[in-house]
């Protein structure tokens, strides 16, 4: 990391204005709109909505499937093995605490929100068949298990673990910024502008 210039961002480039203020006019513009009109934005962010649940709802199926695959294929291969902290550095907790903590930061707060909100909200409203029936029920808890299963801890997993070794392994902040220094690195040193 001595090649490149560490400024008051860490090692990326500093904010692009076209960036910032496009982002900043685009939010700008949804939430006034969505006040403003809010009859008619229903009804375009509901086709929004559908427009990607029917068009690409397989990608996320697949992307979320893929997920889980390579982090089961992470935990036994030798990148299992590969430390958070500096290399000499011990565990500070034992596996059975630092997976209760995990376990209670991921699922406590969403217990505590839609523990029971979550499935009375799919029994009166389900995606697919008549409310407040048997089978919505059943189709609200699946719903519910689905979303509290092995596939979102694969998706929280990658983050946490993408942000974990860029923050104490390699020493850039606690940010999802850190997760693309490769990137940037790469980027800069290509165009010869690293600052």
């Amino acid at each position: 990391m001595d090649h490149v210039k560490v400024g008051r961002l860490g090692p990326f480039p500093r904010v692009s204005k076209p960036v910032f203020l496009t982002s900043a006019i685009l939010i700008l513009a949804f939430i006034i709109f969505g006040a403003l009109f809010n009859e008619q934005a229903e009804v375009v962010f509901n086709q929004a909505k559908a427009f990607v649940s029917l068009r690409f709802g397989w990608f996320f199926i697949v992307v979320v499937n893929l997920t889980l695959v390579m982090s089961i294929y992470m935990i036994f291969s030798r990148y299992g093995d590969i430390r958070l902290g500096h290399q000499n550095e011990r565990p500070e907790y034992n596996m059975v605490s630092w997976i209760g903590m995990l376990f209670s930061a991921g699922i406590g707060i969403g217990l505590l929100y839609w523990g029971t909100a979550e499935p009375l909200y799919h029994f009166m409203a389900p995606p697919l068949g008549e409310a407040e029936t048997v089978a919505a029920a059943k189709q609200a808890m699946n719903i519910s298990f689905l979303h509290y299963g092995l596939h979102v801890w694969a998706l929280y997993g990658m983050v946490a673990l993408s942000l974990a070794y860029f923050h104490y392994r390699v020493g850039l902040p606690l940010a999802i910024r850190s997760t693309l220094y490769q990137y940037w690195v790469k980027r800069s040193t290509a165009v010869g502008d690293i600052r």
